[in-house]
């Protein structure tokens, strides 16, 4: 990549980043300012529910955007980094060159086109048919403060509550004695059949 190339890269991704800084400066993306404010309702109660429902879910929007934001930023910084490196522009796994036309639309590109669309397929591969909240819940009998401890300690940890839970998970007999109920009849006159009720009435 020559040098005019370069100062072209560089120009996009300070224009990036400029926009970006800008993004998250804002005030209206929902950060230091009240529903109420926002809304201009006197009050965070509304006449309908799905007033307010409608507002938290366009602050939940914002936080995704600004967190996006600060993504890119860092991307944009770690492409600067290359940039005073003489690295920029080769792909991180195949070393080869990202595509010129792939730099102008995302000049922050670490990969090429091909091995972007490999480590996608690999992601996608490793999540089919898996609930997404597997990623939160992982590791599996984990999330409690003793599991991830550096100590090897015997405490009551994730594993031993799933443990004591999972004793409760079986299915017990309504009958204290053990014996046998006659499946179907709740009373026992219901036990009698047709024949036995006509034999009574000769």
């Amino acid at each position: 990549m020559d040098k005019n190339e370069v100062k072209h890269f560089k120009k996009l991704l300070y224009e990036e980043k400029e926009k970006r800084e800008d993004s998250l400066e804002d005030e209206r993306m929902g950060h230091g300012i009240s529903i109420r404010d926002l809304t201009g309702e006197l009050s965070s109660y509304d006449n309908h529910p799905g007033d307010l429902g409608n507002e938290t879910f366009e602050a939940e929007k914002n936080v995704s955007f600004r967190t996006r934001d600060k993504f890119l930023l860092s991307e944009i910084q770690v492409a600067l980094n290359k940039i005073n490196e003489g690295t920029y522009g080769l792909c991180e796994i195949c070393h080869n060159e990202i595509d010129k036309g792939r730099l102008d639309v995302r000049p922050y590109s670490r990969l090429c086109i091909n091995c972007e669309k490999e480590v996608g397929d690999k992601v996608q591969n490793e999540e089919k048919g898996r609930p997404i909240e597997e990623q939160v819940l992982y590791p599996p009998f984990g999330r409690s403060f003793t599991d991830n401890s550096v100590k090897d300690s015997v405490q009551f940890d994730g594993e031993d509550t799933w443990e004591s839970v999972n004793e409760y998970n079986v299915r017990m007999s309504d009958n204290e004695f053990g014996e046998d109920e006659s499946v179907g009849y709740v009373e026992d006159v219901e036990q009698i059949s047709n024949d036995q009720y006509r034999k009574q009435l000769e």
